[in-house]
This record gives C-alpha cells, sequence and structure tokens, in this order.
C-alpha cells in the first residue's frame, strides 16, 4: 500500500479529499472539517424529501 493511502487509513489525511486534518493519529480514517460540513449539507437535503439525483445534481 501506498504511504498516502496507509495515511488516509490512520486518519492523518482526509478520506474525501486528501488533505492534512491536525496532523493526530486516530487509527481510523476521518474527513476534515470541509468533507463534514459538505456532507452534511447533503444528508439534509435528501432527509428533505427530494430524490437522490436532485441533490447529486443529476
Amino acid at each position: 500500500m501506498g504511504e498516502a493511502a496507509e495515511m488516509i487509513l490512520e486518519g492523518i489525511l482526509c478520506e474525501q479529499c486528501g488533505c492534512l486534518i491536525d496532523g493526530e493519529e486516530t487509527g481510523y480514517p476521518r474527513l476534515c472539517e470541509d468533507c463534514q460540513k459538505s456532507s452534511n449539507q447533503s444528508h439534509k437535503r435528501n432527509r428533505r424529501g427530494k430524490k437522490e439525483s436532485q441533490w447529486l445534481g443529476k
């Protein structure tokens, strides 16, 4: 496995965009603050009853 992939699996890099999160090694993959915000917004739109294709922009 590559070094970047290992860093994602250890929680050092964001699993979605690959940016450095905070330098802490948590031992599990996680998202940076920006990716968490965009992920939460997508889930909120989906819960409001819109079709998945609408919130994915298809």
